[in-house]
C-alpha cells in the first residue's frame, strides 16, 4: 500500500510540474488580445447574465444559421459576467489542478498493477496510452466543433500527453508487479 501511495503522490507531482512548465515557461497557452478590452468587457456585461458558456452566432435551426457561422464573428467563451465574492488568487485552481492529477495518477495506478506486467516498459505504456486518449476523447472535440486554434490545439493536446506519460514512467517504476504466489506446494 506504501508504494501505491508514493506512486500515486510522485506521479501526480510530476504531472503537476508538468502543467507549471507548459503553462507559465513555455509559450504556447498565451491566448489573443482584444483590441480594446473594456468594450468587449462591457458588450459582455450587457448581454451576458449568468456564468456559463456562451456560443456567438446563438445555435438556431433557422436558414440563416450557417450564414451567420461562416460570416463571423465565431465564439465559444467562459464567462463569468459578475465581480467574484472575495479577490481572485491562484491558491484554489493550484489546489484542483494537484486534486486533478492525483485523480489522474489513481486511475494510471489502478491500472497498472491490474495488467500485472512485468515489463516496465508494458507499465510505463499505461500513462502514455492514456495521456493520448484523454487528448482524443476531450481536445479533439473541442476542435472539431469550437475551432481551437492549431497552436493552441498542439499545446492542450501535448499536456495530458506529456503529463502523464512523465508520471506513468516514474509509476511504473515504483509499482512492482508481485511475484505469482503458489498456494499450494
Amino acid at each position: 500500500m506504501k508504494r501505491v501511495i508514493t506512486a500515486i503522490i510522485t506521479g501526480s507531482l510530476i504531472a503537476f510540474l508538468w502543467g507549471f512548465v507548459s503553462w507559465t515557461v513555455l509559450d504556447w497557452h498565451s491566448p489573443a488580445s482584444f483590441k480594446n478590452d473594456d468594450a468587449v468587457r462591457q458588450v459582455i456585461s450587457d448581454n451576458a447574465d449568468t456564468h456559463g458558456v456562451y456560443l456567438l452566432p446563438t445555435p438556431s435551426n433557422d436558414a440563416d444559421h450557417a450564414a451567420r457561422i461562416t460570416q463571423g464573428p465565431f465564439v465559444y467563451a467562459t464567462i463569468r459576467p459578475g465581480r467574484l465574492e472575495q479577490p481572485w488568487s491562484m491558491t484554489e485552481p493550484l489546489i484542483y489542478s494537484f486534486a486533478i492529477n492525483v485523480l489522474g495518477c489513481l486511475i494510471i495506478t489502478i491500472s497498472v498493477l491490474r495488467i500485472r506486467a512485468t515489463r516496465y516498459i508494458s507499465r510505463a505504456s499505461v500513462g502514455i496510452t492514456m495521456g493520448v486518449f484523454a487528448a482524443i476523447s476531450v481536445v479533439l472535440p473541442q476542435w472539431n466543433w469550437f475551432e481551437t486554434p492549431g497552436k493552441h490545439l498542439l499545446a492542450n493536446a501535448l499536456d495530458p500527453i506529456i503529463a502523464y506519460t512523465l508520471a506513468g514512467l516514474v509509476i511504473a517504476a515504483i509499482i512492482k508487479t508481485p511475484k505469482a504466489r503458489r498456494i499450494f506446494s
